[in-house]
C-alpha cells in the first residue's frame, strides 16, 4: 500500500508506517518541512517534500526553502496552493496567489512534482499552474474539474472523505478518473475514514480508501506514485 500524502510530524506514533510500502510525508512550511526530512532520513520507506502551505506564509524564507529543497529523499515541493476558506478576503487571496507561484517556479526549476492544495480555488489554481507534474491532493472537485486535471496530465490523490457516507458525490467522479493518473492518501493526522471517523488518522488506514477502490488497483496505484515522484 503507499500513502501518497500525511504529515507524520503531527502523529504520536510511528507504529504503523512499515505497513506500507511507500510514504509520502509533507511539509508545509520552514519548521515542518525540517521534521519531515528528518523523519525521512529515519525511515527507508518514507520520502519528504518541502514547500509553503498558504497558512504558513508569514514565515516563508525563499532561501531557507531552496536549502531544504537540495536535501536529499525530498521528492517534490509542497504542500502549497491555495485555501479561499468563507472569510478569506480579496487581499489574502492575492497574498496566497503570490506564495503560490513561487512554489510553482521552484518546482519547474528543480524539476520536482509540484503538491497542490486546493480550498474553493480550483478556478485559480487552473489559471496559475502551467506545470505537468502535479499531484491535486486530497481531491474534492466535481466531474468538470477532474477531467480539466486530468487534460493535463495531473495526478490526482484521494483519501478517507470517499468513504463517507455523505461524500458529496465524488465517489462518482472518482469512478471515472483514468487508473494511470490514481493516488490513495490519508492527510493523516486528519480526513480519517469511515470506521474511523472523527479519530485521528494514520498512515495504514489508507486501506480503506484502497478497499473503496479496488485492492487490484494496489500495484498500479504504486507504480503511479513512483512514477511522479521519480522513485
Amino acid at each position: 500500500m503507499v500513502d501518497a500524502h500525511c504529515h507524520l510530524y503531527d502523529l504520536e506514533t510511528l507504529e504503523d508506517i512499515d505497513q506500507l510500502n511507500l510514504i509520502i510525508c509533507n511539509g508545509a512550511g520552514i519548521e515542518t518541512n525540517d521534521k519531515t526530512w528528518e523523519i525521512a532520513q529515519k525511515y527507508e520507506n518514507v520520502y519528504a517534500t518541502a514547500g509553503c502551505h498558504p497558512e504558513e506564509m508569514e514565515s516563508f524564507d525563499e532561501k531557507r526553502l531552496r536549502e531544504q529543497i537540495s536535501r536529499s529523499k525530498v521528492v517534490a515541493i509542497g504542500e502549497t496552493g491555495l485555501d479561499y476558506y468563507e472569510k478569506t478576503t480579496e487581499e489574502e487571496k492575492e497574498k496566497q496567489r503570490e506564495l503560490f507561484k513561487i512554489n510553482i517556479e521552484l518546482a519547474k526549476e528543480y524539476k520536482l512534482p509540484l503538491v497542490v492544495h486546493c480550498r474553493n480555488a480550483f478556478e485559480d489554481v487552473f489559471e496559475l499552474v502551467d506545470y505537468d507534474r502535479v499531484q491535486m491532493h486530497c481531491f474534492t472537485g466535481n466531474m468538470e474539474q477532474m477531467q480539466e486535471c486530468v487534460r493535463r496530465g495531473w495526478y490526482i490523490s484521494v483519501g478517507g472523505i470517499i468513504t463517507f457516507k455523505n461524500d458529496g458525490g465524488l465517489r462518482e467522479v472518482v469512478k471515472k478518473i483514468p487508473k494511470n493518473l490514481l493516488l490513495t492518501e490519508t492527510d493523516a493526522p486528519w480526513l480519517s475514514p469511515e470506521p474511523f471517523r472523527g479519530q485521528k488518522n494514520k498512515p495504514s488506514r489508507v486501506k480503506y480508501v484502497l478497499e473503496q477502490l479496488g485492492m487490484d488497483l494496489e500495484s498500479k496505484i504504486e507504480e503511479n506514485t513512483r512514477r511522479l515522484f521519480g522513485l
